[in-house]
């Protein structure tokens, strides 16, 4: 009886509070808002770091919780209007970094974020940002946010009454913040240490203050593209010095949103991919080759290939107006007087490709405009660039590099309804894995027809097929091939090369890596080049010895190929 008598003397003594003076009741909202807001930011900062521990969290939200009740309080409060708008910008800039981090799992800047503005306004348009339901994180104090709000406009005395505990607040968190710093300070870790190791430092930067000081150290450290350029790694010298055979023609097929899993994915007992899945069994084939999918998105896939080297975390690299793109195996490929030219079912502008790749030194592109195409869907359809770059191969009169990069299946993998439907696939649930299904039906007969039209006319053509990234679906019907390692996450595509004298190879104990696939092109072709690169031909497997650089990381590839075989086997008979 007493505890009951207890509880209910405490509930009134809450309801008078309540009902009591005005000043009492905001000063309780506002709390519960800051530390709402606080909480919010450290679940989505200790998401995008993969901190764990009570420790980090403890100490990220006190951190958080003193600089949002600045952030709220150093306006003032003598309009509603600065607290609506804050608060509308704050959400608006953690769903963007949440949405980039979903895909990309790295941390959003803002050189960087401008430079891609016409690419992430495209996707917008064409409804290809990818959902996930982490996002919903962004709203948990949106009804106390309304209801404070909607107070601030129908009584103006909240404004004033909160305004005389304005000073108090601010001292009080200046005063946590210092104290906060302090600590790191003399631990090693404060942002003035974390700077002077910057870029290196900045994982640490991001748990311990956040993005958005992140992108402001971000934009101090790298003041001009030349900053920017220098932080490429280029790999030791490799030199062939004569021709180990007739010059070989090369096709490069990069394909969209096609992972390692892809090719062995299976409905019903039938393969998703039967083409490609049989070439595991007739041509050289990596199951593993882990891919750059950094900050310049998907065409991190052709910069990383062609120029061998692993593209910038901050910045998409072939963007780099001021970069002359000297490492690029396009430029060798010339001057063994090869035709080389790029096909690509989208704008030429797109990622600056047009003047990006004449740097590179191909001498054609063939944007869906040159080629005569039609928007269908996203970009025209795979395979009229197929049939395009099959024509071209006939007025070739003397060896040539293509290099073909997929649009059809790019996520959220709707383009292929506008002219396929496989119908094999009508029983899936899961839309995202049915559409996905769908998608590397036509890819994959688009792929078969088009290697069958080359060997039927050409037996001096080698050709590579490989994927770009993965496509970002994780189902209980189809997870992508990809895994975490010591806060990294890991991408892997499947790497087929059909060869003249028809060379079989199943890779059974190594990861390979985009770095592998410039020096295992300029093998197939038997030309002479001096190289620089930390990959190494796919055509020689019993080398392989190099570890494979990613993101500060070397990874040992028989561990790498034994991690990933062990959450998705490379052989699926």
């Amino acid at each position: 009886m007493e505890l009951i008598l207890s509880a209910l003397n405490s509930a009134k003594f809450m309801e008078s509070l309540w009902n009591g003076p005005i000043g009492i009741k905001i000063i309780i909202l506002m709390g519960l808002f800051f530390l709402l807001n606080s909480l919010k930011i450290t679940i989505f900062n200790m998401h995008i770091t993969g901190s764990r521990g009570r420790g980090a969290a403890v100490h990220k939200f006190t951190f958080t919780l003193a600089f949002i009740v600045l952030a709220y309080t150093l306006p003032g409060f003598n309009s509603p209007v600065p607290f609506i708008v804050f608060y509308i910008a704050q959400c608006a800039y953690l769903y963007v970094n949440l949405s980039y981090y979903n895909f990309y799992h790295y941390f959003l800047h803002l050189a960087q974020s401008w430079a891609l503005l016409f690419e992430s306004l495209d996707v917008v348009l064409h409804f290809a940002v990818p959902k996930n339901p982490n996002l919903l994180l962004i709203f948990i104090d949106l009804p106390i946010f309304i209801y404070i709000a909607g107070g601030f406009i129908q009584n103006t005395a909240y404004l004033s009454q909160l305004h005389a505990f304005k000073g108090m607040g601010i001292a009080a968190c200046l005063l946590i913040i210092l104290a906060v710093e302090t600590i790191k300070f003399l631990r090693g870790s404060s942002i003035v240490q974390l700077i002077k190791r910057y870029p290196d430092s900045e994982e640490q930067v991001v748990e311990k203050y956040g993005t958005l000081v992140n992108i402001l150290v971000d934009m101090a450290v790298f003041k001009t593209e030349k900053d920017r350029i220098g932080r490429f790694t280029y790999g030791k010298k490799v030199l062939a010095n004569k021709e180990s055979r007739g010059k070989l023609n090369i096709v490069a097929i990069q394909v969209e949103s096609m992972d390692a899993n892809a090719v062995n994915a299976r409905h019903n007992g039938s393969y998703v991919m039967p083409f490609l899945h049989s070439l595991i069994g007739k041509s050289v084939y990596y199951p593993y080759v882990l891919g750059y999918h950094k900050a310049g998105g998907t065409s991190d896939a052709e910069f990383s290939i062609i120029n061998s080297l692993e593209p910038l975390s901050n910045f998409p690299s072939i963007k780099l107006a001021s970069y002359d793109f000297h490492n690029s195996v396009a430029k060798t490929f010339t001057e063994n007087s090869y035709h080389t030219a790029v096909f690509h079912g989208n704008w030429a502008s797109y990622y600056n490709r047009d003047t990006a790749f004449a740097r590179m030194g191909f001498e054609d592109f063939f944007d869906m405009e040159r080629m005569g195409m039609k928007d269908v869907g996203w970009g025209a359809p795979d395979h009229q660039v197929f049939e395009y770059a099959a024509a071209k191969m006939k007025e070739e009169r003397t060896p040539f590099f293509y290099y073909i990069i997929t649009m059809s299946s790019h996520c959220l993998f709707t383009n292929v309804l506008n002219y396929y439907r496989n119908h094999q696939y009508n029983d899936i649930k899961d839309r995202t894995v049915r559409d996905y299904y769908n998608s590397l039906s036509y890819v994959d007969q688009s792929i078969r027809d088009f290697v069958e039209k080359i060997r039927s006319v050409d037996g001096e053509t080698c050709i590579a097929i490989w994927g770009d990234h993965a496509p970002g679906i994780k189902s209980r019907l189809y997870n992508q091939a990809s895994l975490d390692m010591e806060k990294r996450h890991l991408e892997f595509v499947p790497f087929f090369m059909i060869t003249p004298d028809h060379r079989v190879h199943r890779e059974r104990e190594k990861a390979a890596s985009f770095l592998d696939i410039a020096p295992t092109l300029l093998e197939a072709a038997g030309i002479p080049y001096e190289y620089r690169t930390d990959g190494e031909s796919l055509l020689s497997p019993s080398g392989l010895k190099e570890p494979i650089p990613y993101r500060g990381d070397c990874y040992d590839r028989k561990g790498l190929y034994a991690k990933a075989a062990e959450l998705f086997p490379p052989f699926q008979e």
